[in-house]
């Protein structure tokens, strides 16, 4: 079940309309969000988060270089333990 969605569906609401908003095309594209996306889910080890922002930056034109660029800026900000931590999820997601 998923408990938000079912128990609290205004809040859930919320959180789906934020997304919208967000990651539409702007100043920054939606591919250039979901790369951003991508960074901060290994920064943050939200192994969900990568798989489903990596899955929406291909959907949006990234190519494979370009998420290995997002996985190589988020190693530099947080060292090496965020690329051993992503590497599998990564190589899983672009099948590189």
């Amino acid at each position: 079940m998923d408990v938000l969605k079912e128990l609290q569906p205004e809040a859930h609401g919320v959180l789906i309309d934020q997304n919208a908003i967000v990651m539409k095309d702007g100043a920054l594209s939606t591919k250039m969000k979901e790369l951003i996306a991508v960074s901060l889910s290994i920064a943050v080890r939200c192994e969900p988060c990568l798989k489903i922002h990596i899955q929406r930056a291909i959907k949006a034109g990234t190519t494979n270089d370009e998420i290995a660029e997002a996985l190589a800026v988020a190693t530099l900000m947080c060292g090496g333990p965020a690329y051993v931590w992503s590497k599998k999820t990564v190589d899983e997601e672009t099948k590189i």
